[in-house]
């Protein structure tokens, strides 16, 4: 697997066409900001490809184009990456033959937003940035509660309605003909919302949490990353991991998010300090322990 510029492989002999001559069944993944065409040449970040590619668009209030929360495009780029190994080695099985698998930082950005693109091929419709959006769901918000709290709340469906009118004594909303379908409280919702808004406020964030869990209705936190290391849940189905950092401090740190039965893969190994593997690498590589010996003298190594 590979992250250089375009050509730097090239350059050093070790490409896909020349790695490929000497081993047929070489599966070799290349990692880049474009795939091939007129955009190749240029320097990819996350950060560019998310305004170029519409996610910012989509992000921020409209005029403010606004980065995702996290590194969205470095993250899957590598995992269709990933993914295209995976497909490589199935059809490796079949025919006996490698291939060179690419994935793109714009491509996989491109990706994500084709929803939206596809709610325009399809209907014409531009989509509208999401803070401007008009929800399909009449309650889908969030909301500012005591102490200046806040929680996301949806009431996504009418028999959820019901429960929703039911569980906080709004039997006015509940037969009000107004409000009778979703799709009407979509209408109404430049007179509903601030009125929901106003009977909730005095409510805690916990108190509407207790309310919407115990009627099985949905609801979220605000939380913030660093929260999320002490979350019950993440806690409790082993999401995190202890793990030794190279100065020797023990922390924790996320898991990949999938089971195989039952079991959630696990730290294979912590950060290594510089050259802390180097005599297992070289060994695997054919040298033998005096050779390793003296490169260690080196300074390039990392161990002199």
């Amino acid at each position: 697997s590979e992250n250089f510029k375009p050509g730097t492989m090239h350059k050093l002999g070790l490409d896909y066409a020349s790695l490929k001559a000497l081993n047929p069944r070489l599966i070799y993944v290349s990692h880049k900001g474009f795939l091939p065409g007129p955009y190749d040449h240029r320097t990819a970040l996350d950060e560019v490809v998310q305004m170029m590619g519409g996610l910012a668009y989509m992000t921020g209030r409209p005029g403010d184009p606004l980065r995702a929360g996290t590194s969205v495009n470095d993250i899957m780029g590598g995992m269709f990456g990933a993914i295209g190994a995976m497909a490589a080695l199935a059809q490796r099985e079949k025919t006996g033959r490698g291939q060179e698998v690419q994935s793109a930082l714009f491509e996989n950005n491109v990706f994500l937003v084709a929803q939206h693109i596809m709610q325009f091929a399809v209907t014409g419709q531009p989509a509208a940035p999401m803070p401007a959006r008009i929800s399909a769901w009449a309650i889908y918000d969030v909301f500012q509660v005591k102490d200046g709290e806040q929680i996301f709340l949806a009431v996504v469906s009418d028999g959820a309605w019901a429960v929703f009118c039911d569980a906080f004594g709004f039997a006015d909303l509940k037969a009000d003909p107004r409000l009778a379908s979703n799709n009407d409280r979509v209408r109404e919702r430049a007179w509903m919302m601030p009125l929901l808004r106003e009977r909730l406020a005095p409510f805690s964030a916990a108190h509407l949490a207790d309310v919407f869990e115990r009627h099985a209705l949905p609801f979220a936190p605000i939380t913030r990353p660093e929260d999320l290391l002490t979350d019950p849940h993440l806690n409790a189905t082993g999401a995190l991991a202890p793990m030794t950092l190279p100065d020797g401090r023990a922390t924790q740190t996320v898991l990949l998010p999938l089971a195989m039965d039952g079991e959630r893969p696990g730290v294979r190994l912590s950060p290594p300090r510089v050259g802390e593997h180097n005599a297992e690498l070289l060994a695997e590589l054919g040298y033998d322990a005096i050779k390793i010996e003296a490169l260690g003298a080196y300074p390039a190594s990392g161990r002199a």
